[in-house]
């Protein structure tokens, strides 16, 4: 729980807590609930975080509370076999999301409940999601550079197959490798980035029945995203048809997916441009 951008021991790039307010618990199913939205999301982890403060840390308290949150807060969720943690809140002064069963929450005086949750601890000690365990160190430090808050932190990093389809075209255009300062914190390039992870929140072109901005990128194969159909207004470009798919997008007409490769297309450019 600790702010930390050091890597891990066999050179993986942490990315699970990164700063004051940049940490992810996508592999918590923090974004898989019937509302996702920002203010949504933080007024359920603060409502937890003030509830699970109050309770008597013993076997018998923490049950009650996982209990209490199952019973108050809505059961929908996009993906029904992916496991919404309860035990997800607000840490470091509410300033980002992380485990309230952690031995680091001052309330726990060190003791480690997380052998409570539903994995159990040595799952919540040892598990990285696909993303920091394949995707190349450089580029998963550009990542931890851009972002400036945990909701869109948390989105796109688990988003192993559209970070690869943007940097590799990224680096294609470039002609080089990115390299990790590229993306320093307030840089051209991280706030273009950031605009770039922000269409998992506001890409107008989602198909009917996508979960949402949630993402199952447990690697099972349980579900997968569709190939991306051109039947009703011809293909995207080659370059964009990737990240066109990893965003759940369809189009109805050919005005909609020219005006989706014009705006993801200039952000690819002025990213470009910026590196140049």
């Amino acid at each position: 729980m600790t702010a930390s951008t050091s890597p891990v021991a066999d050179d993986r790039v942490y990315l699970c807590q990164v700063g004051p307010h940049v940490s992810c618990g996508a592999c918590c199913g923090l974004y898989n609930v019937a509302d996702p939205a920002p203010l949504a999301l933080e007024t359920m982890l603060a409502r937890r975080t003030r509830r699970f403060a109050a309770i008597p840390r013993t076997l018998e308290g923490i049950d009650a509370f996982r209990d209490e949150v199952a019973q108050t807060e809505n059961e929908a969720r996009p993906f029904a076999h992916f496991h919404h943690c309860p035990f997800l809140g607000l840490i470091d002064m509410g300033r980002r999301v992380g485990c309230l069963l952690h031995p680091m929450a001052r309330e726990n005086a060190g003791i480690d409940w997380r052998g409570l949750s539903y994995y159990g601890g040595m799952a919540c000690r040892t598990y990285f999601c696909p993303s920091t365990r394949h995707l190349p160190g450089r580029w998963l430090n550009a990542i931890g550079q851009s972002m400036d808050h945990w909701y869109l932190h948390g989105l796109i990093l688990t988003e192993r197959r559209l970070l690869t389809c943007f940097f590799e075209e990224v680096e294609r255009r470039l002609q080089r490798p990115v390299r990790s300062q590229d993306f320093a914190a307030d840089s051209p390039a991280a706030g273009l980035f950031k605009r770039f992870a922000a269409l998992k929140v506001d890409w107008p072109y989602r198909r009917s029945g996508a979960p949402g901005v949630c993402n199952y990128f447990f690697e099972d194969g349980r579900y997968g995203r569709p190939a991306l159909s051109s039947a009703a207004c011809g293909s995207p470009r080659a370059a964009l048809a990737g990240i066109f798919r990893e965003l759940d997008a369809a189009f109805s007409s050919t005005a909609e997916l020219r005006h989706a490769e014009r705006s993801v297309e200039d952000l690819l450019a002025r990213i470009v441009a910026s590196l140049g």
